[in-house]
């Protein structure tokens, strides 16, 4: 379990220049390339989007870009204040739309601190965890006490369909006990289908 951004947006307008912040949880640095290239056909007309994130819980995977803003005065400041919040798989881009006043290197690395601070302390840090998505058919007897042991261990049923037998989609704590072994005393043996994010319903740390 980690803290992240809750995803939000925020705007800041600085002598005539907009400042257009956004937070997104992401699984992977993968996740980057996607979402900056969603924001340039939603921002077309940007002067610049920048950005900085964390991939992954230790801190140790992150990076930024000042897309083609003087070095070090906005990729750098965003990712600052992401590692200062101590949050962990999150994206902050910053959408920039240019005003027509020069801001100067100092003015601009203020600028975008301030965008991802005032957007970090805006959206609140949520607890997320990861977890494991997983098909599973049993029969229509083991259904019930399949669905204990799920309930009692922090998963969540996705999807029932019901037939000759019983398929269910499962989202499961991978940080939780050893799924496959969980299940094996009901002869069930899952299969994982991919991972997912999940913000924890009451994880918002500002509260």
């Amino acid at each position: 379990m980690f803290l992240s951004v809750n995803p939000a947006e925020r705007e800041l307008e600085i002598k005539r220049s907009r400042f257009i912040a956004s937070a997104y949880t992401i699984a992977s640095r993968d996740d980057v390339k996607r979402i900056i290239a969603e924001l340039w056909k939603a921002h077309g007309e940007a002067r610049h989007i920048c950005y900085g994130f964390i991939a992954d819980e230790t801190g140790d995977d992150f990076g930024y870009d000042d897309d083609g803003e003087p070095n070090g005065t906005a990729g750098k400041p965003i990712y600052s204040a992401i590692s200062a919040a101590g949050a962990r798989r999150t994206l902050i881009a910053v959408v920039r739309y240019f005003g027509g006043i020069k801001l100067g290197a100092g003015g601009l690395t203020r600028a975008y601190r301030q965008s991802a601070a005032e957007l970090i302390e805006h959206a609140g840090l949520v607890r997320t965890e990861r977890y494991g998505v997983y098909d599973i058919e049993c029969d229509g007897d083991v259904y019930k006490k399949l669905a204990a042991v799920l309930r009692g261990n922090g998963c969540e049923t996705e999807r029932i369909m019901y037939g000759a037998r019983v398929g269910i989609t499962v989202l499961a704590p991978l940080a939780e006990n050893d799924f496959y072994g969980l299940l094996a005393p009901l002869g069930i043996v899952p299969s994982k289908t991919g991972e997912r994010l999940i913000a924890l319903k009451d994880g918002n740390d500002n509260d």
